[in-house]
């Protein structure tokens, strides 16, 4: 072999080599991003607060939303969350609807962790769907202490616990979207609602004032709203 061609040779392995290293170093940095305990992407989908603070997940120009009043603490709200999970996966993530998440406390500490939650979002980009997500696998598991919970947190969403212990001590998101679901007869939870091209909240259905409403009556709102829309 003469020695040009060694030389091209020796720079193809080189070159191979480099894209390995490179490829490895993105797998590594990749891994060590914490993933969402539902799978979801929540950082991939359009994420912003509404005027009073309200967290929303989706498409702006989605002609309906649909609103959440839950507690992470509540039993009835753990066992609704699969729900809700298929709903972003099938409705949101595709555009058809957006999903609006409120904090509705129903125990002593349930309002400490809607103030985690809010404040997750100061560290992370979409923080406050991502602690949503963990509050509810760690409510779920029965892993929650009052005492270990912000750490936990912290810990499992790679943000800084201290920084997110002094912002809960300000954080008031949970008592705004506690005063919305009294001033909306939101009375338990899950309660769900909606809204019709942004507009004011409205139930789903008559009779569907309280409780889970099922996946099917989701999807068939959101349906009603995208011919309407079509129209």
């Amino acid at each position: 072999m003469d020695k040009k061609k060694k030389q091209q040779q020796m720079m193809i392995v080189g070159a191979v080599a480099v894209v390995a290293i490179v490829g490895a170093i993105i797998a590594i940095i990749v891994s060590s991003q914490p993933a969402a305990a539902s799978g979801i992407d929540f950082a991939e989908l359009h994420h912003e607060r509404r005027p009073d603070g309200g967290f929303v997940l989706g498409d702006p120009d989605a002609p309906i939303t649909i609103v959440e009043f839950a507690d992470f603490l509540c039993p009835f709200c753990q066992s609704y969350k699969p729900t809700m999970n298929e709903f972003v996966r099938e409705q949101v993530v595709t555009g058809r609807a957006r999903y609006e998440y409120r904090m509705l406390p129903t125990q002593q500490q349930s309002s400490y962790l809607g103030q985690l939650a809010e404040c997750a979002a100061e560290q992370r980009e979409a923080g406050f769907w991502y602690a949503y997500d963990e509050l509810f696998a760690m409510a779920s598991s029965g892993s929650i202490d009052r005492d270990a919970v912000g750490r936990d947190l912290a810990n499992r969403l790679d943000i800084n616990y201290t920084e997110l212990l002094t912002c809960s001590q300000d954080a008031e998101q949970v008592f705004t979207d506690q005063e919305l679901g009294r001033n909306n007869d939101v009375t338990g939870t899950p309660a769900v609602r909606m809204r019709i091209n942004n507009g004011a909240l409205q139930v789903v259905a008559p009779g569907r004032e309280g409780g889970p409403v099922p996946l099917a009556e989701l999807i068939a709102v959101v349906e009603m709203a995208q011919s309407l829309a079509d129209q």
